[in-house]
């Protein structure tokens, strides 16, 4: 699996990273929403973990645009 981890918290992103590294993920990490939308633009992933606060786009309003960008096709899971 690839895995999208979108915090802006530094522990949280190294912690976060080491416990899905170990379930055998590939792991991909971005700061904010902004990033976040990059990202999902340039790679599929099957999962995104997406921090609600962040700067720049937050991870309510980075997810309404990702599913604007996904339309009626596959969603892509995420979980806050």
């Amino acid at each position: 699996m690839r895995v999208l981890i979108a915090e802006d918290n530094i522990v949280n992103q190294k912690v976060a990273v080491s416990q899905i590294r170990k379930l055998g993920c590939y792991v991909d990490v971005v700061s904010n929403g902004r990033e976040a939308l990059n990202a999902l633009r340039a790679v599929e992933y099957d999962l995104v973990l997406m921090d609600c606060q962040m700067p720049e786009v937050d991870g309510y309003e980075a997810t309404v645009q990702l599913r604007s960008m996904e339309g009626n096709g596959r969603h892509t899971p995420w979980w806050p």
